[in-house]
């Protein structure tokens, strides 16, 4: 793996590309990835390469006046897939059905196929986040939207000696960073990303492992321009449950980590005093906020933001357009259509967030899902859009 080409050597590759003269370089580890130029995304089954793009002309775009980042999972694989839809699913029918009814509302769904756990399919299909081609869709689609970047769901395998072959997480973080750095390439306004880190429920998980694994991060994608932002010289890396976890191993992972990555806690306004000394911000992933049966939770959300701010930290906030968990035995909060969304975005707007953290691209199986589907076509993306570009 050639060499990651930290910032100074960015601005000359640029400039050579400019006058003609190729750069040169100084290797450096082989664990530390490049950023190479644009390629053409591998097709689709029965689809065409995107072309590959060119560095003479760049593609302009609207600034948005705020910053939306949404939470991004990258488990979709033909296996996960059939985890979900189930063994009775049609997965050769043209067009393919929707797995479930759900009601005016978005709840009280009723699987169609026994076994199916989630209630909507996205408008491409059963997509293939090994695929290249994926990413680039994924990525074009949310920028026009108007949003930031994604935060991309990972855990590693717990070592600081991974590679991106070691794990299919690790694969399709590679995969991703580079199509974000390929779209960078050829747009005005850059696609950005961060890091949330997941604990998929392991909160006793030994400190080793969770130092092992962002240890790995920030050496390969530390200096990936990919993950640049506009809070911190440092990526983004949200700790997802970060409350759930203990008070000795949180100081040992912000010890270690802190210096090189920008620590974004996962709390809630009782739990936000304990991490506050190790954290450098918080946004709390609230995927069930009811706004219908949790009258005080706008409160709850100014409390957590006001305490963070005395603490001298950053807060983003988070949002959602609804969540539907029930045919994998858990709730629903209705989307009402637009209504969640358009409710909650002014009840957690009032607590003046730095950003926005959303909830999410792609979260089939919880249901708060915002990209485009069978059920809902582009209403959510769009409706995205005008609550960005309208906040200005």
């Amino acid at each position: 793996m050639p060499p990651r080409r930290r910032w100074p050597l960015l601005l000359v590759v640029l400039l050579a590309a400019c006058t003609g003269t190729p750069p040169s370089a100084t290797p450096g580890p082989s664990s530390i990835r490049t950023a190479p130029p644009p390629t053409a995304s591998a097709p689709t089954s029965g689809g065409t390469p995107t072309p590959a793009p060119t560095t003479a002309t760049l593609i302009p775009g609207e600034v948005p006046p705020v910053q939306v980042y949404l939470h991004y999972y990258t488990w979709w694989t033909d296996q996960h897939w059939h985890e979900k839809l189930g063994s009775a699913y049609p997965y050769a029918a043209a067009p393919l059905p929707l797995p479930a009814t759900v009601d005016d509302s978005g709840c009280a769904p009723r699987a169609e196929y026994p076994g199916a756990t989630i209630t909507d399919l996205p408008s491409e299909g059963l997509y293939d986040q090994g695929q290249a081609a994926t990413f680039d869709r994924h990525i074009a689609a949310a920028a026009a939207a108007g949003i930031t970047g994604f935060l991309v769901s990972w855990q590693g395998i717990g070592t600081a000696s991974q590679t991106p072959e070691s794990s299919g997480y690790d694969s399709r973080l590679e995969l991703l960073v580079e199509r974000v750095d390929a779209y960078n390439a050829v747009h005005v306004v850059p696609f950005r990303l961060g890091l949330a880190f997941a604990a998929f429920g392991e909160y006793s998980r030994p400190a080793a492992e969770i130092i092992g694994d962002l240890t790995y991060f920030s050496t390969r994608y530390g200096h990936d321009p990919a993950f640049a932002d506009t809070f911190s010289a440092k990526p983004l890396v949200m700790w997802l449950d970060s409350r759930k976890i203990s008070l000795a191993t949180v100081q040992a992972v912000s010890a270690a980590l802190r210096p090189d990555l920008y620590l974004i806690g996962d709390e809630t306004y009782q739990t936000w005093s304990r991490d506050a000394p190790y954290l450098d911000a918080s946004s709390y992933y609230w995927s069930t906020q009811n706004p219908y049966q949790n009258a005080s939770s706008g409160q709850q959300v100014l409390s957590l933001a006001s305490q963070v701010r005395a603490s001298g930290a950053r807060w983003f906030a988070p949002f959602i357009a609804g969540y539907d968990k029930t045919l994998a035995g858990g709730s629903c909060v209705p989307r009402n259509g637009l209504g969640t969304l358009d409710r909650l975005w002014p009840i957690n707007g009032a607590s003046h967030p730095d950003a926005w953290f959303g909830i999410s691209w792609n979260e089939f199986v919880e249901g708060t899902y915002l990209e485009p589907t069978v059920r809902y076509g582009t209403t959510y993306l769009d409706e995205l859009r005008r609550l960005i570009f309208g906040a200005g």
